[in-house]
């Protein structure tokens, strides 16, 4: 059994973490993809801390050297005595000197992955959390194959080809590598002669196929106009959408609530009936709070600002996550005259 600890920095979204979780941890095989015990993992449920706040963390522009990315890694391993034969992945919003996607630290197993600028090279409709484990199992891989990073670089392809050892100097060039999702014949051929594990190289492949049909699928879905499935989960505060590779939305108890109410009336509210309909909101909150829900009196009050305020947090949780296109199907539509509405038939939603 491989052990993998998948950590974040403050500069990682913990949304955008949860994701890249739940991905890798329903991959089967003998890699076990480890929870962060960190308490930066907290999440703090308040709706004035959302997550636009870590995103303009990660706008910052942050950069960090190689050694201090592993750092991060090596002082988690000490405070949660990891064994040493563990790996650490940092899932990292700052940039590095080095200007890389990614890279791995051989002496002590320790790797990060930047999460931020993605959708420079995928644009906003590819949810992010796809091409980061592509990245995760990549170097598990290259671990497993090669023992220095003298031997990684003596084996990189500096020509695209749209292999996992793509060097891709043009950053640009990653997408090709993670559209094929797949290895050169070279490249099979010395991973053949290191006789790695089926288990561990099946479970690596399966998922990467799995990224590649849901990037091409999400990029065809678009074009299409596809509806896909919504679990809203009130317990655990989440919008599950299980037909677009599992992406999982967070929100904060009086969004959810609020979101709950426009999904439960098919023709929309009027902002101005928002009034008529406080006890159902009120009935949401308490099953998601244990509250009597009287911090939500403002939201009845003309002219509306906190309803709009939380229609537009929302509606930046679902761009953020399945680009504008597919969100346009599952956000709270904003009309000047008519009613605010879910345009998603009903038939595609289910509660839990």
């Amino acid at each position: 059994m491989m052990r993998v600890h998948i950590i974040r920095d403050e500069f990682c979204p913990l949304e955008l973490y949860q994701n890249v979780f739940e991905k890798l941890s329903k991959s089967e095989g003998i890699i076990q993809f480890i929870h962060s015990q960190n308490e930066i993992l907290n999440s703090n449920d308040a709706d004035d801390m959302n997550s636009q706040q870590e995103e303009n963390l990660s706008a910052e522009k942050i950069f960090l050297s190689f050694s201090q990315l592993y750092n991060v890694c090596n002082a988690y391993r000490k405070k949660y005595l990891i064994d040493q034969k563990d790996h650490i992945f940092l899932l990292t919003g700052a940039n590095n000197n080095q200007n890389w996607f990614s890279n791995m630290d051989y002496h002590e197993n320790n790797y990060f992955v930047q999460v931020t600028e993605w959708d420079l090279f995928f644009g906003p409709e590819i949810e992010h959390s796809f091409v980061i484990c592509y990245q995760i199992m990549a170097w598990l891989l290259k671990r497993n194959i090669f023992s220095s990073e003298k031997e990684v670089m003596d084996s990189i392809h500096l020509k695209p080809i749209g292999c996992v050892m793509d060097f891709c100097q043009q950053k640009k060039d990653i997408t090709l590598k993670i559209r094929t999702a797949d290895l050169c014949p070279k490249c099979l051929k010395l991973i053949k002669a290191k006789d790695i594990s089926f288990n561990f190289l099946n479970q690596i492949f399966t998922l990467w196929e799995d990224i590649r049909k849901n990037i091409i699928f999400r990029e065809r879905a678009d074009f299409l106009n596809f509806k896909g499935r919504i679990i809203i989960n009130p317990v655990f505060k989440t919008l599950t959408f299980p037909d677009f590779g599992g992406i999982q939305i967070r929100l904060p108890p009086k969004q959810m609530a609020f979101y709950q109410l426009f999904m439960s009336e098919i023709d929309g509210i009027y902002f101005a009936h928002l009034d008529n309909l406080k006890e159902r909101l009120k009935d949401y909150y308490f099953a998601i709070t244990g509250k009597d829900g009287s911090e939500l009196d403002n939201i009845y009050e003309y002219p509306y600002g906190v309803a709009s305020e939380l229609i537009s947090k929302i509606n930046h949780e679902m761009n953020k996550n399945l680009g504008t296109t597919l969100a346009s199907f599952y956000r709270i539509k904003r009309n000047t005259n008519g009613p605010h509405n879910i345009i998603i038939g009903r038939e595609y939603v289910s509660v839990v």
